[in-house]
């Protein structure tokens, strides 16, 4: 009977390549991600997605018909097209600036106010995972978006004035921006756990998303009237910084999101401080990238000091977040550190604490003060450029004002713990803002009160401004430069000493703790530790 054959009608039909397709869809589905398919399904059948959609078709026709009549005959041999499309844009963009925006924002928010989040965050799905499901699920509503409007923009292709370069640069832009703006959207509605704090945000959010669209509508015209110019080097030098710096920013903000949605015991700080830190040198790379490129073997002196102060605020506002978190450490963190004790003396500074937070603060303001004394041994290495004497001052009075202020917020804050585990974190960056701003304000109180007569002129009592010292050391309007800088640098030594036992003992922390057999002294909470319960909530 084996060796009857089988009639060939009965044998196996192979899969057809519709079937082939419906099984590759079906196993690409299962591997998406599970917010994804869910936002997606939620946004394509809420009524303010599909309101939206027809409105843009609908306004897009009436474009279409009331422009080809309004043009008449000229519209053959007039300049049209650069006309229709710049309308399209602008329906676009309320589309994608306006509605996908606030959607992703208040897609987290319902979250919360439908208390759906909890079983969110007891799933297997990774606080990563709900925020890159959420941002994709925006981006496919942008992608639906576009293809309602390619039609008409294809429409406008056949009419003179278009200018396809110019119009794909836009609609990629835009496209890129738009997703961003999404994320940021997310990173927000991420800040805030009360409702309170939650409606102050979305109006917030509302005023954010209308002054962008505003700005949109502004800036097309004039993109569209003046030719960009794409053969142009120092172009494209531009918009490759600029896309840097966006991806840099988006990372960011998107780190920033997944960190506020993770649990208190771990990591949330890391993978902050790396890119911020990588944002750090790229600004530095790029400038003089860029500098040598065009200037040949030096750097512009304004290049060079406008870099130096967007570099100290970088720093500043890192270093508040940085260096007044607590110090403590959960045992899931110290589980996954480097066992060699190299890699955790490597990693010391961006591991979560406020002592190694302001050890990163000082490795970064140090590249400053190094790069602010180029002008003294670079022309031995050839530097051809004239370096001025107010970046050197620059270079040290900018890092000496931010370890004071953040040096003496972050130990004030750690003593404070120590007393009583109220004091968290956010009171120490309040105190650092307000102790800036009265040192500001301080030196223009006795005028003020008039207990002393206004002079004209710098004197060693606006020291505590930043913004008069450093115009007084770039403009060397005074020869009271050296003074001023002996002091900076003897008040940011004593910012340093209050802290450096802290710091030291938070590096030693790491390098000391072996990743197998800790001792128990190293496994012994400490005060942060104890107290920690209680600043999470």
């Amino acid at each position: 009977m084996s060796d009857v054959a089988l009639p060939a009608e009965s044998a196996p039909d192979s899969p057809s390549l519709t079937d082939r397709l419906s099984e590759w869809g079906d196993q690409a589905s299962d591997r998406m991600n599970p917010i994804l398919v869910k936002e997606t399904r939620q946004a394509l059948k809420s009524r303010q997605f599909t309101i939206t959609f027809m409105l843009l078709l609908v306004v897009a026709w009436l474009i279409s018909a009331g422009g080809a009549l309004w043009a008449g005959p000229a519209i053959e041999f007039g300049s049209a097209g650069r006309a229709f499309f710049m309308f399209y844009y602008w329906v676009l963009s309320f589309a994608i600036f306006l509605v996908v925006p606030f959607g992703a924002f208040r897609s987290m928010l319902n979250e919360r106010d439908h208390n759906t989040y909890e079983l969110l965050s007891i799933s297997t799905l990774t606080p990563g995972q709900i925020v890159r499901g959420k941002l994709s699920s925006s981006v496919v509503q942008i992608l639906i978006f576009y293809s309602a409007i390619a039609p008409f923009i294809a429409f406008t292709s056949l009419l003179q004035g278009f200018d396809l370069p110019l119009v794909a640069f836009m609609l990629l832009g835009a496209f890129l921006w738009s997703t961003t703006t999404c994320m940021i959207a997310l990173m927000l509605s991420t800040l805030s756990a009360s409702r309170q704090w939650q409606a102050f945000n979305t109006i917030g959010m509302l005023v954010l998303l209308v002054w962008q669209l505003f700005f949109v509508f502004a800036v097309g015209p004039m993109m569209m009237s003046n030719p960009i110019p794409f053969e142009d080097e120092e172009f494209w030098w531009g918009v490759g910084c600029t896309l840097t710096g966006v991806a840099t920013y988006f990372l960011l903000f998107q780190k920033i999101a997944i960190s506020r949605l993770t649990f208190e015991s771990d990591n949330r700080s890391s993978g902050i401080r790396i890119i911020c830190s990588l944002q750090f040198l790229l600004a530095w790379i790029a400038i003089l990238a860029i500098g040598m490129y065009f200037g040949g073997t030096y750097v512009e002196d304004e290049a060079i000091g406008s870099l130096l102060a967007v570099s100290a605020i970088h720093c500043f506002i890192v270093g508040l977040f940085a260096s007044t978190e607590t110090d403590f450490l959960s045992r899931r963190i110290r589980r996954n550190m480097p066992k060699s004790l190299v890699g955790r003396l490597l990693i010391a500074p961006f591991m979560p604490g406020g002592s190694r937070g302001f050890v990163y603060l000082l490795l970064h303001l140090a590249v400053i003060f190094a790069i602010s004394q180029f002008g003294i041994w670079g022309q031995t290495f050839g530097y051809a450029g004239t370096w001025e004497p107010w970046l050197t001052y620059w270079g040290i009075a900018l890092p000496c004002y931010i370890v004071a202020y953040i040096g003496f917020g972050s130990a004030v804050g750690r003593w404070g713990r120590k007393i009583t585990p109220e004091i968290r974190p956010a009171h120490a960056r309040v105190l650092v803002v307000l102790m800036g701003a009265m040192a500001m304000i301080a030196p223009y109180l006795p005028y003020a009160f008039g207990l002393v007569e206004y002079r004209y002129g710098y004197s060693l009592m606006y020291m505590s401004n930043p913004f008069t010292t450093l115009d007084m050391l770039a403009n060397g309007t005074s020869s009271s430069a050296e003074a001023v800088i002996n002091m900076l640098i003897a008040v940011a030594f004593v910012a340093v000493l209050i802290n450096v036992r802290s710091a030291w003992t938070g590096i030693m922390e790491l390098v000391r703790y072996q990743a197998r057999g800790a001792s128990p002294r190293a496994m012994s909470p400490s005060a942060d530790e104890k107290s920690a319960p209680a600043e999470a909530t």
